[in-house]
């Protein structure tokens, strides 16, 4: 037999005989690798929320823009948008648009209403829109047009409508020129903006339909002198606190801090900063704890093992065995146990950030990095876990070890 053949011959011999020796011991095997498999997985977890939260922070953003400032009403105790209070008023449109250093300023309604066409019908939220709020949040057209100041100026009974709505009320068929039953007012469809997705909170953007602003007025939202929110850009080379305190100053006069927020980039940012570092103590303090037990249940199930295979270990030195091999076996041992528990830990943690995460409207984020980590981790915790027993195996007597035969 060539010699790399007999080299691989033998390591299977001794893999084998490895986890031949953690079957046998499976019972305190699998205690050892529950703990490294909770550690692993709360750390696993931990990262792919941090990034998700990141991810997310990133999205919201990206559809406010890193230049933007959204002004919008408090719902204070209501939660519907069938009955949203607005406090924010055309005043206040008017005041905020002359504060210097804001380039455009627009503003929007929502409320939710039955839409409906021919026999199916839903209610969805409804939003009026000035003419540059699509372009400003990114929107673009896929069929047809977005509104032209002359829909706005003529009261124009026209809609933009996402393909989530071209799905369940066309049949998936352009709808440009085709109807849609707003309330009991007919609307002619002139647009349909191309495919966005999910919402930071996890929602559908393509179930959307918009009017223009003046037509919202006119048919919808009665209280024409309210507005639900604002979206403001600021030019460029502008001092964007200053910006932020001069709107505050404006709406202070009239308002109470909790009848308006505002949204910026930088908010947004440290919410999410703040979210993922409270998953972080959490979950760290579990993982750590987690893999800190089963360090010291690992170390002692082998300071165990070796009173109970001390005439194995014993054998082995009989038949030439060194200490270093005895040593570099115990460490194999454990490394082994901690390998498995991170390969299975990982999967746990994957796992749960594919069923939890959604749950709290975090993007899914899969890193590669968390499975390095958790590798890193969980042979760091073996080898420390395992250097004690190992030791104590290495140094014992041959003769007296085969004496202690069970």
């Amino acid at each position: 037999m060539p010699k790399k053949w007999y080299g691989y011959k033998m390591g299977a011999l001794y893999l084998r005989d490895l986890f031949s020796f953690l079957f046998f011991y499976k019972g305190r095997t699998l205690f050892a690798l529950f703990g490294i498999i909770l550690g692993i997985a709360s750390l696993v977890f931990i990262v792919a929320t941090i990034e998700g939260s990141q991810l997310k922070a990133k999205r919201i953003i990206n559809m406010l823009g890193s230049d933007t400032i959204l002004i919008r009403s408090s719902f204070g105790s209501r939660v519907s948008f069938r009955h949203v209070p607005m406090k924010l008023t055309m005043k206040h449109y008017n005041l905020i648009k002359k504060i210097e250093g804001i380039s455009s300023l627009d503003y929007f309604y929502v409320k939710r209403l039955d839409v409906k066409r021919g026999g199916y019908g839903k209610s969805l939220l409804v939003e009026g829109f000035t003419v540059g709020t699509l372009p400003h949040f990114g929107y673009e057209p896929l069929w047809g047009r977005f509104f032209l100041p002359s829909d706005n100026e003529h009261f124009a009974k026209v809609v933009v409508v996402g393909l989530d709505i071209v799905d369940e009320f066309f049949h998936g068929q352009n709808p440009v020129g085709k109807t849609l039953l707003i309330g009991k007012i007919p609307f002619r469809v002139i647009g349909v903006y191309k495919r966005r997705g999910k919402s930071p909170r996890g929602n559908s953007m393509d179930e959307r339909i918009m009017i223009p602003v003046s037509t919202y007025r006119k048919f919808i939202q009665h209280e024409y002198h309210r507005i639900f929110a604002m979206v403001a850009k600021v030019a460029p080379n502008t001092d964007y606190k200053r910006v932020i305190k001069d709107i505050k100053t404006v709406l202070n006069q009239t308002l109470k801090s909790d009848d308006y927020f505002l949204i910026t980039p930088q908010k947004i940012m440290h919410f999410f900063s703040m979210l993922s570092t409270s998953f972080t103590l959490f979950l760290g303090i579990a993982s750590f704890t987690a893999l800190f037990v089963s360090g010291f249940v690992l170390s002692n199930i082998f300071l165990i093992n070796n009173r109970t295979r001390a005439w194995e270990i014993g054998l082995r030195r009989a038949l030439g065995a060194t200490k270093k091999m005895i040593l570099r076996r115990i460490i194999l041992e454990a490394s082994t146990v901690a390998l498995i528990g991170a390969i299975v830990g990982t999967l746990v943690g994957f796992l749960s950030v594919h069923f939890i995460l959604p749950l709290l409207q975090i993007p899914q984020s899969y890193p590669i990095k968390a499975f390095v980590i958790a590798l890193i981790f969980s042979l760091g915790v073996s080898f420390l876990a395992a250097l004690t027993p190992a030791k104590e195996a290495a140094s014992m007597d041959p003769l007296k070890a085969l004496r202690q035969k069970l």
